[in-house]
This record gives structure tokens, sequence and C-alpha cells, in this order.
């Protein structure tokens, strides 16, 4: 329930744009993506729930590519607007990724308001630390390093851009991550204070603009696709333009792209072998290997 402190500094349009239950009133998506899931578990040589720390919700799959070893490897990164979702109902992504040469990691974080959103990065940054350490003997190659997130894991993907990863963990390359798909995400948390969102996630305003990625100094120079729903709000594609204007560059490649409908649609395109988008991600991931 919104408190009366609250209440009083919603801004009603940004609550109808940054709302994404009229998309998901009955979570009509989730039985399709959850039994393909299943389906794809149960038929690839998956490794799950591996533990990349100490906490509950520290757990990632990996998916192995069909390809021999030393496949690169993407990171998957779940939304949920920092408060629901797992790692499992998102498998069936590994399906056609794997089919292609490209091995496919998906991992669990911890929500708000049981965390602090500034926990959830570190956090996520704390499972791609320990895949660099870990992946060669899973089947892929540290040095072909990738991420795809989406919604709420757009944004952690985004921070992760920001990190300087040998601050983050002695030992560790500044090029950790070579590339990133970001769909839908968002990117300046700003407006989301001006929401209902905000009574899970508890920002305040300084944590809103130090887990901005638009408000964090460019780290990484390497190659971004970032993308957005054709259907989506004027402020989910806002957010995904500003991103690509404040960090393009004639030294850092980000491409913008559209993709067919809504919030969760983008999803299904991702990995519909049909799909230009789902074309556009493998040539993405697989030129990374050749910076």
């Amino acid at each position: 329930m919104i408190s009366v402190r609250q209440a009083a500094m919603i801004d009603d349009r940004l609550e109808k744009q940054y709302a994404l239950g009229h998309l998901r009133p009955d979570l009509h998506f989730l039985p399709d993506w959850n039994g393909r899931s299943t389906a794809f578990r149960q038929a690839s040589k998956c490794q799950l729930d591996l533990s990349y720390g100490a906490g509950p919700r520290d757990r990632l799959d990996y998916f192995p590519s069909a390809e021999p070893k030393s496949s690169p490897t993407v990171v998957f990164i779940h939304g949920g607007y920092w408060q629901r979702g797992d790692k499992s109902s998102y498998s069936f992504l590994a399906e056609t990724f794997v089919k292609n040469g490209v091995s496919f990691a998906a991992i669990n974080y911890d929500f708000c308001p049981g965390v602090r959103m500034t926990q959830i990065v570190d956090q996520a940054r704390k499972a791609m630390a320990w895949l660099w350490h870990n992946v060669d003997g899973l089947g892929g190659d540290r040095e072909k390093l990738s991420i795809v997130g989406h919604s709420a894991g757009a944004h952690i993907s985004g921070m992760m851009m920001t990190t300087n990863w040998p601050s983050f963990s002695e030992g560790l390359p500044q090029d950790l991550v070579k590339g990133a798909i970001l769909v839908s995400g968002i990117y300046d948390l700003g407006p989301l204070l001006a929401t209902s969102n905000n009574d899970q996630l508890h920002l305040d305003p300084d944590e809103a603009y130090s887990q901005s990625p638009v408000n964090q100094t460019r780290i990484s120079n390497v190659p971004q696709l970032v993308a957005c729903g054709k259907d989506e709000t004027q402020e989910f594609k806002w957010q995904s333009d500003r991103y690509v204007a404040i960090f393009r560059s004639l030294n850092r490649n980000i491409s913008r792209h559209v993709v067919p409908g809504n919030h969760f649609d983008v999803l299904n395109e991702l990995c519909d072998e049909r799909s230009s988008f789902h074309r556009t991600a493998l040539h993405f991931i697989a030129s990374l290997s050749d910076q």
C-alpha cells in the first residue's frame, strides 16, 4: 500500500508510463515461458544453481554451447522491477543461443525492499567476477563474456558497464565484459521516485542518482546494442534513446534497435530464430570475438 507521503509525490503521467501491469494482468506469458524453460532444462546438459556467493539467491544456471569448448558466453540478467522473478523462468532463452554456438548463463539476485538497489548491483558484479574465474571450467571462455539484460536486468547490465573491475576485485581485468545487449531498460532511476514502484524500491534521490547508468562515467568502450519494443511507452523509449545519446561516441559503438511488440514480447523476439532481433543479437555476439 502506498503511504500518504508517497501518494502526494506520485506523478500521474509517470505512473502510467512506468506501469507494466496492464501488459501482464494474468501473467499470460509465464506458463509458456516456464513450460519451455522446464523442457529445455530437461533436454540440455545444463548445470543448475551454481553458487557464486554465500547468499541463498547467489545462484546461476549455465547452459553450455553445442559447439566445442571455449565458446562465447552471454550472461542473462532478468527483469521484474528489482522485486520479483527467477532465472528458471528464462531458460527458454538459452535454447537458440546454445544451438548457435553461444553458451548461456542466467543469474539470480536479491530483491527490494529486502536489499537496497546498490546491493543488487554489487551482487551482479559478484556473479560476473565468479564467471570470469570459473567459466573456462564450464566450457566457456572468460575472454568472451558478454551480457544480455532485460528491463531491470538491463539497468543492472548498464551498471556493469560503469564498473572498474580491478577495483571491485583484485585480479580482474578492466575488459571483463566484452559487450552488452540492453533490452527495454531503465537507465535513469529518477522518474521512479514519482511512481508507486518506489513503495518497494525505497529509492532516495541520492541512490537514484548514484545507481543510474546515465549518471556514471563510462569505464568501458566495448560495443553495446540497446533495444526497446516498438509498442512500449514513450518513457521506456526515451530511456533507451537517452542512454544511446549520452554514451555513443567515435570510440564507443552503441547501436539502437527497435523490436516489434511490447515490453514482454521483446524476449520472444530475442530467442526466435526467424526474428531479425535474434539474428542481430547473434551477429553482435559473434562480432565481439573479432574485437
